[in-house]
């Protein structure tokens, strides 16, 4: 087949390929970025897994030495035990409760993570379809490139340089798409850390009111109750709140750390129902009151650092956006040669008085 026959049948076929690559284009570094993120989710899921084994290891310990002692702690009232035993018992419900808090943080992140690595796999099935796709179109395209322009082409004038900037601007598309997208993913998890971080002063908040009626003197059981629940919701939250950062940080250098927040644990059991002193109930409210400040202070650092990420996203979409208009000129310009490649060998269009002795000649018969 001559080189005129294999150009004139590829014409269309090279049309339709293109414009189905065009439509997929960003498949493929959409693909490599989504792989990285559920790679990192999967990482942060097995140190979850570890973590909640081990705390769950230690809960169980420090629930039996908490029950030996619960049970004697009934007694003491009537055989009125030594202060020692009962500094010891508090000292064991005390470290059971902080190991039932830490599992509980521990099992409420591992929820996250795979809530987040549910959504991540159904977004990176439809990248993979779409990459299939991309991947079919252009080996078909290159098989047709092949067949006709393969090794050097000195009869198509520039087409080999064409072929290498297009080359050089996809690579730099590919490099720009994964880094707006890590940093869309970033702002995204500060967004969500933001979410927490409200409803960590929303508990401090919730904790100091409750707290407030204890250390007046006129405290019930049921403020201390409430004041200990708000405070292990507190903790929780900035537990989310730090993952998310740790998260986003991953994702783009840029991020700064969430500062350290101390969030005080309520009063244990014990102390409720035997209504500690008003002196230690104030040291509680104070301590209430300065987690507040931490807590405010790191709100409007990550409020800020969010913004900034926005801002960056946005940065380098528009740098996205250049690269790819970069590549579609490139690739315009490959596809300008290789279809003056084509009308070359189907030569001139017709002049005027050929078109006239064509049409007539076609009424004639």
């Amino acid at each position: 087949m001559s080189a005129q026959q294999s150009l004139l049948e590829a014409a269309s076929k090279n049309a339709e390929l293109l414009r189905g690559l065009n439509e997929t284009e960003s498949a493929s570094s959409s693909l490599e970025q989504s792989q990285a993120y559920l790679d990192d989710l999967d990482r942060e899921i097995n140190v979850c897994n570890t973590e909640i084994q081990h705390l769950e290891k230690k809960t169980a310990a420090e629930l039996k030495d908490h029950k030996k002692y619960a049970e004697s702690s009934t007694r003491r009232f009537i055989v009125r035990k030594s202060q020692h035993f009962a500094e010891k018992a508090s000292k064991e419900e005390r470290e059971y409760v902080e190991a039932v808090a830490a599992e509980n943080q521990a099992k409420s992140r591992l929820e996250e993570w795979m809530k987040k690595r549910e959504e991540a796999k159904k977004q990176h099935a439809t990248l993979e379809n779409t990459n299939k796709t991309h991947q079919r179109l252009q080996s078909e395209l290159d098989a047709l490139y092949n067949s006709i322009f393969a090794g050097p082409t000195p009869d198509f004038p520039g087409e080999d340089q064409k072929e290498s900037a297009m080359r050089e601007a996809k690579e730099a598309y590919n490099i720009a798409k994964q880094q707006h997208e890590a940093e869309i993913q970033a702002a995204k998890c500060l967004e969500d850390a933001e979410t927490f971080m409200l409803e960590v002063l929303e508990w401090l908040e919730n904790a100091r009111e409750n707290s407030d009626i204890d250390k007046s003197g006129s405290g019930t059981m049921l403020a201390n109750l409430l004041e200990r629940t708000a405070l292990m919701k507190a903790r929780n939250a900035i537990g989310k709140a730090k993952m998310l950062v740790e998260q986003a940080q991953r994702l783009s250098p840029n991020i700064p750390g969430l500062g350290n927040i101390d969030i005080p644990h309520g009063h244990v059991i014990s102390a409720i129902f035997l209504d500690e002193d008003i002196f230690s109930d104030k040291a509680q409210h104070a301590r209430i009151k300065s987690s507040q400040a931490q807590a405010q202070k790191e709100a409007q650092a990550l409020k800020e650092a969010s913004t900034k990420a926005r801002e960056r996203s946005q940065q380098l979409e528009q740098k996205a956006a250049v690269a790819l208009t970069r590549l579609e000129t490139a690739r315009r310009e490959l596809q300008r040669i290789r279809r003056e490649a084509f009308e070359s060998f189907e030569g001139p269009p017709p002049t005027y008085d050929e078109a006239v002795q064509h049409s007539l000649a076609s009424l004639t018969i």
